[in-house]
Protein backbone atom coordinates (compact mmCIF):
# COMPACT_ATOMS: atom_id res chain seq x y z
CA UNK A 1 0.00 0.00 0.00
CA UNK A 2 1.42 3.32 -1.02
CA UNK A 3 0.15 6.56 0.67
CA UNK A 4 -0.44 9.34 -1.20
CA UNK A 5 -0.16 13.26 -0.32
CA UNK A 6 -3.64 13.45 0.95
CA UNK A 7 -3.14 10.47 3.27
CA UNK A 8 0.26 12.38 4.80
CA UNK A 9 -1.73 15.70 5.25
CA UNK A 10 -4.37 13.44 6.68
CA UNK A 11 -1.83 11.76 9.05
CA UNK A 12 0.06 15.05 9.81
CA UNK A 13 -3.06 16.92 10.48
CA UNK A 14 -4.49 14.00 13.25
CA UNK A 15 -1.42 14.04 14.71
CA UNK A 16 -1.00 18.13 15.21
CA UNK A 17 -4.48 18.10 16.29
CA UNK A 18 -4.38 15.21 18.45
CA UNK A 19 -1.81 17.64 21.20
CA UNK A 20 0.89 14.88 20.46
CA UNK A 21 3.39 17.62 19.53
CA UNK A 22 2.57 19.66 22.40
CA UNK A 23 3.20 16.90 24.75
CA UNK A 24 6.36 16.41 23.38
CA UNK A 25 7.67 19.98 23.05
CA UNK A 26 6.00 20.41 26.80
CA UNK A 27 8.37 17.35 27.73
CA UNK A 28 11.50 18.81 26.34
CA UNK A 29 11.59 22.55 27.65
CA UNK A 30 10.48 21.10 30.96
CA UNK A 31 13.78 18.64 30.60
CA UNK A 32 15.92 22.27 29.61
CA UNK A 33 14.34 23.59 32.15
CA UNK A 34 15.06 21.60 35.09
CA UNK A 35 18.84 21.32 33.56
CA UNK A 36 19.07 24.80 33.69
CA UNK A 37 18.17 25.05 37.27
CA UNK A 38 20.34 22.24 38.51
CA UNK A 39 23.23 24.24 36.89
CA UNK A 40 22.42 27.60 38.54
CA UNK A 41 22.47 26.29 41.72
CA UNK A 42 25.52 27.54 44.25
CA UNK A 43 26.57 23.50 44.55
CA UNK A 44 27.67 24.04 40.97
CA UNK A 45 28.71 28.02 40.63
CA UNK A 46 30.92 26.91 43.32
CA UNK A 47 32.55 23.50 42.10
CA UNK A 48 32.64 25.34 38.49
CA UNK A 49 34.70 28.19 40.26
CA UNK A 50 36.77 25.96 41.51
CA UNK A 51 37.65 24.48 39.09
CA UNK A 52 38.50 26.68 36.88
CA UNK A 53 40.95 28.51 39.08
CA UNK A 54 42.86 24.71 39.68
CA UNK A 55 42.68 24.45 35.45
CA UNK A 56 44.02 28.45 35.52
CA UNK A 57 46.63 27.32 38.26
CA UNK A 58 47.78 24.41 35.93
CA UNK A 59 48.16 26.59 32.73
CA UNK A 60 50.32 29.10 35.12
CA UNK A 61 52.65 25.95 35.98
CA UNK A 62 52.87 24.62 32.94
CA UNK A 63 53.69 28.01 31.40
CA UNK A 64 56.40 28.73 34.18
CA UNK A 65 57.85 25.83 33.46
CA UNK A 66 58.05 25.75 29.83
CA UNK A 67 59.47 29.21 30.21
CA UNK A 68 62.18 28.51 32.54
CA UNK A 69 63.10 25.78 30.34
CA UNK A 70 62.67 27.95 27.31
CA UNK A 71 60.26 25.67 25.32
CA UNK A 72 57.62 23.11 25.75
CA UNK A 73 57.34 19.44 25.18
CA UNK A 74 54.54 18.21 22.85
CA UNK A 75 53.11 16.59 25.70
CA UNK A 76 52.63 19.65 28.13
CA UNK A 77 51.34 21.42 24.81
CA UNK A 78 48.71 18.73 24.32
CA UNK A 79 47.82 18.35 28.28
CA UNK A 80 47.65 22.20 28.80
CA UNK A 81 45.20 22.62 25.75
CA UNK A 82 42.86 19.85 26.93
CA UNK A 83 43.09 21.46 30.54
CA UNK A 84 42.50 25.20 28.72
CA UNK A 85 39.61 23.83 26.29
CA UNK A 86 37.72 23.00 29.61
CA UNK A 87 38.78 25.96 31.52
CA UNK A 88 37.01 28.03 28.83
CA UNK A 89 34.22 25.51 28.50
CA UNK A 90 33.83 26.62 32.21
CA UNK A 91 33.57 30.19 31.04
CA UNK A 92 36.85 30.92 32.00
CA UNK A 93 38.15 34.67 31.37
CA UNK A 94 40.96 35.95 28.80
CA UNK A 95 44.07 34.71 31.08
CA UNK A 96 43.87 31.61 30.49
CA UNK A 97 43.84 32.63 26.50
CA UNK A 98 47.02 34.62 26.71
CA UNK A 99 48.63 31.41 28.87
CA UNK A 100 48.10 28.98 25.57
CA UNK A 101 48.50 31.72 23.04
CA UNK A 102 51.76 31.75 24.58
CA UNK A 103 52.40 28.61 24.70
CA UNK A 104 50.99 27.56 21.31
CA UNK A 105 53.96 30.03 19.41
CA UNK A 106 56.24 28.58 22.16
CA UNK A 107 59.09 25.84 20.05
CA UNK A 108 58.45 22.69 21.27
CA UNK A 109 61.86 20.95 21.00
CA UNK A 110 64.97 22.11 22.80
CA UNK A 111 67.68 24.06 21.90
CA UNK A 112 70.30 22.70 19.77
CA UNK A 113 73.76 24.11 21.03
Amino acid sequence: MTLTAGDWVTIVSCVLGSGTITVIVQHVLDWVQATCKREETLEVKARNCISRHSALSMLKTVHRDSVARGWVPLDDLEEAQEIYDSYHTLGGNGAGSRIIADLQRMKNYPPTH
